[in-house]
């Protein structure tokens, strides 16, 4: 964020510190003007009549201060003008205070009561001046705060001068080159795709794999006929809509451009003023609707589009445009209009009998003698919610369904963009998420983890082995060849002007703004561009084939799959057809298979097998890696000591406070956590318990060799620690909580992310084994054989079911327990139980709510994640307000370390908002 902003939000914030300077400078007359009297009294009585009366008068409380003789109530004008003088400035102390109050109301009584009731001790007394004293002392330690908590978003303010950061940066030569020589690296592999045109492939192979493809049978005839009549239709109802943005619609257009980390943080504040102002968003709309009414002679700024290399923390540059934001609006309204209609007929294919289903291969023989002996539906479980039969494979369908196929598709535009973020740095986390939303992109990809981990155990369980594939192209966005984007899209039935209008979307001008004034224009050749919308549509356009493939060519087996990174699983003849499906699209389309993270995994029987023709290489993901003997990931150490290393460099990069801990709640808080995965009933207490012991090493590691990398000045047993210096030499506060660390901004703290909080809190909701969750099933199975039997032999058959007899003519014995348990995931309630309970990600068993702490909560506000009302709060939320709870009482006074009024919290939300840019 630099510019014009940080220096509005610099007056906003040198404004409000200078109202709170003045307002600090009369809380500190009164303190003495209080202190005085008090210090005057000649008995301790008359000290807390002083304590009471000037206290509750600073605090907006006048009721609750002396009690009025007659002369007190016949006072003049004067006397309430100076009353008035003498509290007003400060009447916002008064803000939610119903508890401190009540207290000096208590006072009060048991002061008039003192004089006639000789139970009213001098150690009453005494408790009574001891409590009212700590209150002023708390008084002024929250001024205290609110003044030093200002001076730490000035000097985050500071840091996001453009002249400082140039200067930073300028001033810090080993850290400018390490960013450098990765950045220039991997924008020569950048540029020599994206700017030399594909030549390696032909349209009218694509054409020919296509009709191959779409074209076998029958079914497959007519599905793919209707799919392309309806993006024909669509394309042209679109073209001749004749009005297509109205103000209402440029909100879902702005939340999903919002969403897509396309625009800089100026862009981002700019279109979130068109938004709050109806008549500019009139305006814009109008503008919108003349661009699209001649989209047939669009076109980009012939002075070029600049584009900016932004470093991600898995150490990958992505390359992003800065275009006018007018067209990033136009071009987000048109790539979520197509995404929705593309996911929509893609579906409805998925749903034709074009797709093969996922289905054991069962003898009608033994179909016969379950109905015969099970009876029509007995063989059966349904759930009474939505009748879905409880089986593995009805399961399977469903969980692809809705979560793996066409992922990067929204189903609507409301939901605007989907997100696919490698690194996770916003709230969207499954660690710092705030509240219950749908499961979003990161969820997904530990879903899939999980699901793979349940699919392994229940495998080798059937079959006694079990085969993983997993892999992703290499470059996929930049060198998607345009040949194969367009060929696939006039395939599908996209009329000759979309067509025209895609290609000219894709062959922008470009410029790297890194080269200056001096930057050459180069016209794209290949690839998509980042963060649009409309070229996730493509992709998903061409990666629909490569599942369409797989399904047809495996039976129906599922090829699982987010954007470009691709999962394939079950025996290991059925991995290899998928894999030669794979291979196939590849050569076709011109994408290559990515090497690095391209691997097979075998367990079980199969594990030591060596001549296959699946790939070589392990399968990983984050910081795991699939371990075949243990059949469970287990993270890599040595991938973690490099990320230790420019954690180190990214923190000291840092030059204040909440910066600091900006980048260290992005990367430890959140990075580290989300690449060690989400904790499941699967990986067991194992995971965890290598999860907690990995971070407790890298934040040893870090601070034991000091983050600034002196080795020595800075070491110090942690986080906490190290941040308390940090503040202690620069700021001059001594003896800070350790819940200032952790509480939220809203309440006068840091923010500081704990991820131990939530793994430990998960912990305690895994008690059972994946063993003793499979010998449960059996048991649940076997239950329900007997049920059955009971039933057949006192009933008899179904009536509706065909008769059987044996060789004699005599009525058949019962099925046996093992023929009962064959084609366990087409039938087994068992089974579907523990692939349930292998999937669950455990509830967190968060901490109980104490009357102490429920007491104290009262006063807070709601709109914080600490707030009064325990039940809304988070259980990570709950823990660190517990945990905390004492010391901050014991400092502040209250949960909250300075009012609200005292810090520039609004300053402080507007900077959180704004994307954290990695150094380097």
């Amino acid at each position: 964020m630099a510019g014009a902003l940080p220096q509005t939000l610099k007056a906003i914030t040198a404004t409000k510190i200078n109202e709170l300077s003045k307002q600090r400078a009369l809380f500190d007359q009164h303190k003495e003007k209080i202190l005085a009297a008090a210090n005057a009294a000649t008995n301790l009585r008359s000290r807390a009549h002083a304590l009471l009366d000037g206290i509750s008068r600073l605090k907006g409380l006048p009721k609750d201060s002396l009690d009025k003789n007659d002369s007190d109530l016949d006072a003049d004008s004067s006397d309430s003008a100076s009353e008035e003088d003498y509290t007003s400035p400060l009447h916002m102390l008064r803000r939610k205070s119903s508890t401190s109050s009540s207290d000096h109301s208590n006072i009060r009584r048991f002061l008039l009561q003192g004089p006639y009731d000789s139970s009213i001790s001098q150690s009453s007394l005494q408790n009574w001046i001891d409590q009212l004293e700590k209150e002023l002392t708390f008084l002024e330690t929250k001024h205290e705060h609110g003044a030093f908590f200002s001076k730490l978003v000035t000097e985050w303010l500071s840091e996001l001068d453009t002249t400082d950061e140039t200067n930073a940066a300028q001033s810090d030569t080993h850290f400018q080159q390490v960013g450098r020589a990765e950045m220039h690296e991997q924008r020569a592999t950048w540029e020599a795709l994206v700017f030399t045109p594909a030549t390696h492939v032909n349209d009218k192979a694509i054409k020919d794999y296509l009709d191959h493809l779409f074209k076998q049978t029958e079914l497959s005839r007519e599905a793919i006929k209707n799919l392309k009549a309806s993006i024909n239709s669509f394309a042209n109802n679109l073209a001749s809509k004749g009005k297509w943005i109205d103000t209402h619609n440029l909100k879902w257009i702005s939340k999903a451009l919002l969403k897509t980390d396309l625009l800089s943080n100026e862009k981002s504040s700019v279109l979130k003023e068109f938004m709050r102002n109806q008549e500019v968003a009139q305006e814009v709309a109008d503008v919108l609707n003349m661009r699209i009414a001649s989209l047939d002679s669009w076109a980009w700024d012939g002075n070029g589009i600049s584009i900016d290399m932004r470093r991600q923390l898995n150490g990958k540059y992505r390359v992003f445009m800065d275009e006018d934001l007018l067209d990033a609006l136009l071009l987000q309204y048109l790539g979520t209009t197509w995404s929705v209609e593309f996911r929509r007929v893609f579906e409805t294919f998925l749903h034709s009998h074009a797709w093969k289903p996922l289905r054991e291969n069962i003898p009608e023989e033994h179909k016969e003698r379950r109905r015969y002996f099970l009876g029509q539906n007995g063989s059966l479980e349904i759930t009474h919610a939505n009748k879905i039969p409880k089986k593995v494979n009805e399961t399977r369908k469903k969980t692809y369904e809705d979560e793996y196929f066409m992922s990067q598709l929204p189903t609507s535009v409301n939901e605007g963009a989907r997100d696919y973020d490698d690194d996770n740095e916003g709230q969207r986390d499954w660690i710092a998420k705030e509240e219950k939303k749908a499961k979003n992109a990161l969820d997904t990809k530990h879903s899939l983890l999980h699901l793979l981990i349940t699919e392994s155990i229940l495998h080798k369980h059937q079959r006694g082995e079990f085969t993983a594939v997993r892999s992703d192209f290499e470059w996929f966005g930049p060198s998607m060849p345009h040949t194969t984007l367009l060929t696939v899209l006039e395939y599908f039935g996209v009329p000759e002007m979309w067509l025209n209008f895609f290609r000219v979307f894709l062959q922008a001008p470009l410029k790297f703004s890194q080269d200056g004034s001096a930057a050459a224009i180069q016209i794209r050749q290949r690839g998509l561009p980042m963060s649009h919308t409309l070229a996730d549509c493509f992709g998903e356009a061409v990666l629909f084939c490569m599942d369409y493939a797989v399904n047809q060519s495996t039976d129906g087996a599922y090829l699982y799959r987010l954007h470009d990174d691709f999962w394939f699983w079950g025996a290991e003849e059925t991995c290899i057809k998928a894999w030669e499906a794979m291979s196939q699209f590849c050569g076709v389309m011109g994408l290559k298979f990515n090497k690095e993270k391209t691997g097979t995994v075998m367990m079980g029987k199969s594990r030591n097998r060596k001549n296959t023709v699946l790939p070589a290489g392990e399968i990983r993901w984050g910081f795991l890696v699939l371990d075949a003997e243990k059949g469970k990931f287990t993270i890599d150490q040595t991938q973690v000591d490099k990320h230790i290393e420019e954690l180190s460099r990214q923190l000291t990069s840092c030059k204040s406070v909440f910066a600091w801990v900006q980048a260290w709640n992005a990367y430890f808080g959140r990075f580290f956590a989300n690449n060690f995965a989400k904790p499941a009933v699967c990986f067991g207490r194992d995971h965890i318990d290598m999860a907690i012991s990995t971070l407790s090493r890298i934040e040893r590691t870090l601070f034991n060799k000091g983050v600034s990398g002196t080795g020595t000045s800075d070491q110090t047993s942690g986080v906490t620690e190290y941040l308390r210096k940090m503040i202690g030499d620069r700021f001059s506060v001594k003896d800070l909580p350790d819940g200032f660390f952790y509480y939220p901004p809203e309440i006068g703290g840091l923010g500081l992310l704990n991820p131990f909080i939530k793994l430990l809190a998960m912990r305690e909701n895994i008690k059972e084994t994946p063993r003793k969750i499979l010998h449960k099933a059996a048991l649940l199975d076997e239950k329900a054989y007997q049920s059955f039997k009971t039933k057949f032999e006192e009933d008899g058959p179904d009536n509706k079911a065909p008769s059987l007899i044996d060789t004699d003519g005599k009525p058949l014995p019962f099925m046996s327990l093992e023929e009962f348990n064959n084609y366990p995931e087409t039938y087994s309630s068992g089974l579907w139980h523990a692939y349930k309970a292998l999937c669950r990600v455990p509830e967190e068993d968060g901490v109980a709510l104490t009357p102490g702490f429920a007491a104290d909560q009262e006063i807070l506000e709601m709109d914080s994640p600490i707030s009064s009302d325990w039940y809304a709060m988070t259980p990570y939320w709950r823990w660190v307000a517990q945990l905390y709870h004492d010391e901050m009482i014991r400092t502040y006074g209250s949960l909250a370390a300075a009012k609200r009024e005292f810090m520039p919290l609004g300053v402080v939300k507007t900077l959180r908002e704004g994307r954290f840019r990695w150094q380097g």
